[in-house]
């Protein structure tokens, strides 16, 4: 019988930057780290592994009401928010995060992250669940609201030693995990915990939520 995989993707905003994936097995042992450019080349990892849930550390839907972020299209929020009801809640639980609104700056990370899901949720080799995470929110969840910019020298240590903490399977690795494989490690235990069903939803379902530990 195969061991299940939860899959954790730090995706950038653009092919032309590889982005940060990590897999972990049933039991939170590592089972793949590194670094794909291309969405079809991350779509060929998820066939070879054939994760039970994928964490995507990226917006994948837009406000209800928006089909698209463009200012030049009419198209508006139903809710009269200019962003998403799972950020709003996010903010409400006083974490900040990017908005999805028509004047965001991450307008191609967006674009991006619902395009990927797209083509993992029409490949007919995929039985998988995607969801939504945010690893910063995540790390207040479980280390606490004082949590080092992870850019930082001293950010990179405490992200490490937290993640030996929680994950003592990727600790004889830790020392080649930059911050975005440290992002991918804590999506993909996001993933793990709501497969345990310790992860808190949200947002809107017909919306898109962001799932973050209990």
């Amino acid at each position: 019988m195969k061991y299940p995989v939860f899959l954790g993707i730090d995706l950038t905003s653009s092919e032309a930057e590889p982005s940060a994936c990590v897999g972990l097995d049933g039991k939170s042992e590592l089972v793949y780290f590194g670094f794909v450019a291309k969405d079809e080349d991350i779509v060929a990892l998820l066939d070879f592994y054939s994760p039970e849930v994928v964490a995507i550390d990226a917006p994948l839907s837009l406000p209800v009401g928006l089909c698209c972020l463009e200012d030049a299209c009419r198209c508006k929020t139903r809710s009269g928010r200019k962003t998403r009801q799972c950020d709003y809640e996010l903010r409400r639980l006083g974490i900040p995060c990017y908005p999805t609104s028509k004047k965001t700056f991450i307008k191609d990370l967006i674009y991006r992250g619902i395009a990927l899901k797209a083509s993992i949720c029409r490949d007919a080799k995929q039985a998988t669940q995607v969801i939504e995470v945010y690893p910063f929110a995540s790390k207040v969840r479980l280390f606490g609201e004082t949590v080092p910019r992870k850019t930082t020298g001293q950010g990179i240590t405490f992200h490490r030693a937290k993640l030996a903490e929680i994950l003592p399977g990727l600790e004889p690795y830790l020392d080649v995990f930059d911050h975005d494989l440290c992002d991918a490690a804590m999506a993909a235990h996001t993933a793990f915990l709501h497969s345990q069903g310790r992860t808190q939803a949200l947002g809107d379902p017909q919306e898109g939520l962001i799932l973050i530990p209990v």
